[in-house]
């Protein structure tokens, strides 16, 4: 466990983003940190968890004036790390007001009856188990504010079949049914839930990547090489705009929903209030 901090105020209101404790997982890259940065500058304080001490200075890099950063290694699949880092930020910041579930993995690819077991269910195990570890941590704490939000990040391969990748996509697909049943058990606790998917980006698992070895895996880097230059990539700030919303609670009147980079959250909010 290490940790950077700075003396700082709390506020006992926040509105918006300035002052929000927004705690983000698998923030030493990707779109994990490229939030990091974006909520930083909109005056969020931040808790960034990383999955080993040897990324901590990556996840906060460049976050050294403002708002606290609070840096912590917590593998998602060990919950003793979640809790402690959880702990360490309820002791620097008086609590975390909104969690990001943003670490994740690909998984592997190829067809699901010849992948190694061990490989698809360590997907499942990162990308739904770590965001529910990562909610067992953070839940107590905003359930005894009676507030909080908790936006895990999903994909498009949950909302629909992503053949060659099923480890990744069932287990965001299981993400999804995660949120639908949290934001009801937390209703009465004041915390909304959402699953977000910010669609293609050319970061993180979106990026670029060295040929591999594996047929599948060269197919799967192949179609996303056509989709980036059919122009069907989300360009980072319009990825993460609509996450900001979600953050700030601009949508909380949508709990429970998988949302996207490219809703109109005001449309979907005001028609939510006409239903």
């Amino acid at each position: 466990m290490s940790v950077i901090v700075e003396d700082v105020v709390m506020s006992e209101e926040t509105t918006g983003l300035a002052g929000l404790r927004v705690m983000v997982t698998g923030a030493a890259g990707g779109l994990g940190r490229a939030t990091a940065e974006a909520l930083h500058t909109a005056g969020a304080h931040l808790v960034l968890t990383t999955r080993d001490a040897a990324s901590l200075d990556r996840a906060a890099a460049g976050l050294d004036r403002g708002p606290e950063v609070v840096t912590a290694a917590a593998d998602v699949t060990d919950d003793a790390d979640l809790v402690q880092a959880v702990e360490l930020a309820t002791a620097r910041l008086g609590g975390i007001d909104v969690l990001v579930n943003n670490a994740g993995v690909g998984g592997p690819a190829g067809p699901a009856w010849e992948i190694d077991p061990a490989q698809w269910w360590h997907a499942l195990e990162v990308n739904l188990g770590g965001a529910l570890a990562a909610c067992r941590a953070v839940l107590p704490g905003m359930i005894e504010r009676g507030r909080g939000r908790v936006v895990t990040l999903s994909s498009h391969a949950g909302h629909t079949r992503w053949p060659h990748l099923s480890a990744y996509s069932v287990s965001k697909a299981a993400v999804n049914k995660l949120t639908e049943n949290l934001a009801i058990e937390l209703l009465p606790h004041g915390i909304s839930a959402f699953s977000y998917h910010p669609g293609i980006v050319d970061v993180g698992l979106g990026a670029a990547a060295p040929q591999s070895d594996n047929p599948w895996q060269r197919r799967v880097d192949t179609w996303l090489g056509q989709q980036r230059e059919a122009g069907r990539y989300t360009p980072l700030d319009a990825a993460i705009a609509n996450l900001l919303r979600l953050i700030g609670g601009e949508a909380d009147a949508l709990t429970g929903r998988y949302l996207t980079h490219d809703d109109d959250l005001a449309g979907l909010v005001a028609a939510a209030g006409r239903a």
